[in-house]
C-alpha cells in the first residue's frame, strides 16, 4: 500500500469506503476499499472496468495501484479528479453547451463497430435477461402493485437478443459523471449482470427523464428542468441517428432499471415517486411501439 500523509473519508457506495489521500510527495489520490471480503471480487471487477475503459472525449480517473489491506480487503487507488457532478453542473451550465455535452457522451458510449463476444456472452442474451427477470419476479411477488405487474409482463415479452455486448459503465447516473474544466469523467463503475451501452443510456434516462438524482430536493428550478428536457431530447435524437430501433430498447432498459429499485425502496415518498414515473415509462414504451407498428404498415 502507498504511504499516506493525510486521508479524508468521502463515504462510499455499496458499503465500500472511499478516501481522499495524500502520499509522501503531497500528491492526492482516491482509494476505494471493499466493504468486506465477500465483495472483493466485485470491487476488483469494477476497478478492471475502469482501467480498461476507452472512449473519447470522455475520460476516466487513471487506476494507479491495487492490492489488499491487512484485513484482507481489496482496494484500488485512482487519480483524484477535482470537479463537480454533472447533476450539479447542469443546474447552472449554459443551455447552449448541452448539445456538445450530449454528443461527447454518445460518442464515448456507443461503439462505432461491433465488439467481439467475451466468455460472458457464450449464453444467449435472452436467457441472461430471463434469469434476471425471474429473480426480480420472485423478489417483487410481495408487492401487489399493477404497475409492477405490467412492467414485468412487458419486460418478459421484450426481445433482449438485440442488445449486443459492449463496454458498459454499469451505473451511469449524472452523479457518476464529473465535470472538470468542461471535460467529462466517468467515476464509480459498477459490475453488472450484462454489459451493454444500451443499459448505460437507460440509466442516464433515469436522471434526465425521471429526475431520480433530484427526487429529494425540495425545489428544482424550471431552468434545471428545461436543461434536462433538452438533454433528453438531444440524447434520443443522437441515438436515432445511430439506429431508430435502439430508442425502444433504451426505454425498456430504463424500465428494467426502475423495476430493480423497488425492493430497496423503504419510504412512501420514494415508492410513490418510483410508481408514478414507472407508469409514465410504460406509457412511453407503448407509444413508441405503437408508432413503430404504424410505420411498418
Amino acid at each position: 500500500m502507498r504511504d499516506k500523509v493525510n486521508s479524508y473519508n468521502l463515504g462510499g457506495h455499496s458499503g465500500c469506503q472511499i478516501y481522499l489521500m495524500e502520499d509522501d510527495d503531497g500528491k492526492s489520490f482516491v482509494r476505494k476499499i471493499s466493504k468486506d471480503e465477500n465483495y472483493n471480487e466485485r470491487l476488483k471487477a469494477q476497478s478492471e472496468k475502469q482501467a480498461s475503459f476507452h472512449g473519447e472525449p470522455v475520460k476516466v480517473p487513471a487506476v494507479l495501484n491495487q492490492g489488499y489491506t491487512e484485513e484482507g480487503l481489496y482496494f484500488f487507488d485512482m487519480e483524484y479528479v477535482q470537479g463537480i457532478t454533472l447533476a450539479e453542473y447542469i443546474k447552472t451550465m449554459e443551455i447552449g453547451k448541452v448539445k456538445g455535452l450530449v454528443e461527447s457522451l454518445v460518442s464515448s458510449i456507443i461503439p462505432t463497430k461491433a465488439i467481439a463476444s467475451t466468455p460472458e456472452c457464450k449464453y444467449d442474451v435472452s436467457q441472461i435477461f430471463a434469469k434476471k427477470l425471474s429473480g426480480l419476479k420472485k423478489t417483487l411477488s410481495v408487492h401487489h402493485n399493477p404497475v409492477i405487474d405490467q412492467s414485468l409482463a412487458l419486460l418478459e415479452a421484450h426481445d433482449w437478443s438485440k442488445l449486443n455486448y459492449s463496454q458498459c459503465h454499469g451505473d451511469m447516473t449524472l452523479e457518476n459523471i464529473i465535470v472538470k474544466n468542461d471535460k467529462l469523467y466517468f467515476i464509480d463503475f459498477l459490475d453488472s449482470f450484462y454489459d451493454s451501452w444500451v443499459l448505460d443510456i437507460g440509466t442516464l434516462l433515469q436522471d434526465v427523464q425521471v429526475m431520480w438524482s433530484y427526487r429529494f430536493q425540495e425545489t428544482v428550478s424550471m431552468n434545471t428542468v428545461l436543461r434536462l428536457i433538452v438533454f433528453r431530447d438531444l440524447l434520443i435524437d443522437e441515438i436515432k441517428k445511430v439506429n431508430p430501433a435502439y430508442v425502444v430498447d433504451v426505454y425498456y432498459s430504463l424500465l428494467q432499471k426502475l423495476i430493480r429499485i423497488y425492493p430497496y425502496t423503504k419510504d412512501e415518498f420514494t415508492y410513490n415517486f418510483l410508481n408514478e414515473n414507472t407508469r409514465r415509462v410504460i406509457d412511453k414504451i407503448i407509444q413508441l411501439e405503437k408508432g413503430a407498428g404504424e410505420e411498418s404498415l
